[in-house]
């Protein structure tokens, strides 16, 4: 599996649609299946299939047991509440995707705000949550695109496309900016400067 950056325990990946959040999500949580771990996946959809057999290639099917997902549409933060219980319940718990908690459009729910404070109180130390989340057009002119409130995470990674035509993406953290190419179906650092 191609490195990517390092982070810190929560982290919030604020993305361009179709710009591949899914697939950095499936592969920041990869070395947690591949260790023994489990992951919880909490979304409005669910990872389409191809996506998590391109990511999870060289992961044993037995092993995948151990991804535990949920899709709640609208009901997001239903879910996030009725899911907290399974997370004080799952030993070796590695990885939690919060997956488009904010939605495409509007204001984020106060409910899923929440929900999510929550669940960053609740998971044990040994916990990495990744939030991910919708970039949207910015109308004040001031920067191409903008991202949601309401999300208590201090490190967030910004993903954008390059061009509609190729396969390259920026990758903004808070200290670096990198180049990433998708290549068979997973992101490679390709370049990266401060």
């Amino acid at each position: 599996m191609a490195d990517l950056p390092e982070h810190e325990r929560f982290l919030h990946i604020a993305a361009e649609p179709g710009a591949g959040s899914t697939t950095l999500a499936l592969q920041l949580v990869h070395s947690g299946l591949k260790s023994d771990g489990r992951v919880l996946w909490i979304g409005r959809d669910m990872p389409h299939p191809d996506r998590l057999s391109t990511v999870f290639a060289d992961i044993p099917v037995t092993a995948l047991s151990r991804f535990h997902a949920g899709s709640f549409g609208e009901h997001i933060g239903r879910g996030l509440e009725e899911s907290i219980e399974l997370i004080l319940g799952l030993d070796s718990l590695t990885h939690i995707v919060i997956y488009d908690w904010a939605g495409r459009s509007g204001r984020a729910d106060s409910h899923v705000s929440r929900m999510l404070s929550r669940v960053l109180e609740i998971c044990s130390e040994e916990t990495v949550v990744i939030v991910t989340s919708a970039l949207y057009a910015d109308a004040s002119g001031q920067d191409e695109w903008a991202m949601r409130s309401g999300c208590n995470i201090n490190e967030i990674w910004r993903l954008t496309r390059q061009s509609i035509s190729n396969d390259k993406r920026n990758l903004v953290t808070s200290g670096q900016t990198y180049t990433l190419q998708l290549r068979d179906g997973v992101f490679e650092i390709q370049d990266y400067s401060s």
